[in-house]
């Protein structure tokens, strides 16, 4: 049976409808806070419950979470592993983006956003980051131009905005 190109296209637009239609809106708190995640501010659980810093386990390790060849201390050639490769946790691909592209639907929601571009979840989004990076052992962590923290209405909010979750990374780090 061949189809004409307009029940191709209706099929691909039904098809779209249906991806939207199971996607469902990210939830607005982790499974396990009991009701208690309200504002970003006052949640201090953590994101990534149940798993501990990943370590060095060797390439016979049945771990899924672990280093199999990067042993961070291990040293070549006089430098440390760590020295030699030195990884970074890029903010906006790991906590901002949702995983789409141009031609389709989110791939992924994190279970701490609500969806807000306000400074709490800002706040909430450098809180999961910098969990991650511990329980990795990554050392370094970069962002995109603005996008740690939410704009404002005028240039004076926006900076005051960025201010207020830099402060509180610098605390972190």
């Amino acid at each position: 049976m061949k189809m004409k190109p307009g029940e191709i296209l209706l099929l691909l637009l039904c098809l779209k409808v249906f991806i939207y239609a199971v996607i469902d809106a990210p939830e607005t708190c982790p499974a396990n806070d009991l009701g208690k995640c309200g504002d970003s501010d006052e949640w201090k659980g953590e994101f990534f419950p149940g798993i501990s810093k990943i370590k060095y386990e060797g390439p016979s390790s049945k771990n899924p979470l672990s280093f199999k060849w990067y042993n961070a201390e291990e040293e070549i050639l006089g430098k440390k592993m760590k020295d030699w490769f030195r990884f970074s946790v890029a903010f906006w691909h790991t906590f901002r983006g949702t995983g789409g592209d141009p031609f389709g639907a989110p791939t992924k929601h994190w279970p701490w956003e609500d969806g807000s571009n306000s400074v709490s979840m800002a706040k909430r989004r450098m809180r999961a980051n910098f969990e991650l990076i511990n329980k990795l052992g990554v050392d370094f962590w970069c962002f995109h131009d603005r996008d740690i923290a939410p704009d404002g209405k005028t240039l004076e909010e926006s900076n005051s905005n960025l201010d207020e979750v830099l402060f509180g990374a610098v605390e972190k780090v």
